[in-house]
């Protein structure tokens, strides 16, 4: 009997080893697969902590551009404002300066032009050239007159004028 029992407890160890065993092996999975979900999430927030970096240089670098371009276009302004008042103080002629934005207008009376032959005339110089718009052969004011109504209508239209002088 006692042989008996012997046996069946070694049979039972005998099937229970392998279940153990079993459950030993599925809980190694699961720590495997613990530790790699665990990498995984370290290593998406290690490349989510280099791509913010990454976006933060960019708009670093953006900002850095557009203060240069800036800075560029105030030069341009101030280079015309003195190119326009050189040339209103040597010819008698008169210019305003007008500005919207990065944008800028020059608005001029000039008088004597002796290549039109005419007493005065209108210009508007922008990006793509300059165009006369009015000119006279005998009243010197008549250019003024549409010159400063011409600054007035820039102002409505929400650009900064110089006055003309």
């Amino acid at each position: 009997m006692k042989n008996i029992r012997l046996i069946i407890m070694v049979m039972g160890f005998a099937v229970i080893s392998p279940c153990a065993a079993n459950e030993m092996m599925d809980t190694a999975e699961s720590d495997a697969k613990a530790e790699a979900e665990s990498m995984k999430d370290e290593q998406s927030a290690a490349m989510d902590e280099k791509k913010a970096e990454a976006e933060a240089d960019v708009d670093a670098k953006k900002a850095e551009m557009e203060e240069g371009a800036d800075e560029v276009a105030e030069q341009v302004e101030e280079e015309v404002k003195a190119e326009a008042v050189s040339e209103s103080d040597s010819s008698g002629n008169l210019v305003s300066t007008c500005t919207n934005g990065d944008v800028v207008r020059v608005i001029s009376v000039v008088y004597d032009n002796a290549e039109t032959d005419t007493v005065c005339e209108v210009t508007y110089e922008k990006s793509t050239g300059i165009q006369s718009l009015w000119s006279a052969n005998t009243e010197r004011d008549y250019c003024l007159d549409q010159a400063t109504a011409f600054v007035e209508k820039q102002r409505g239209w929400g650009w900064t004028c110089s006055n003309l002088e």
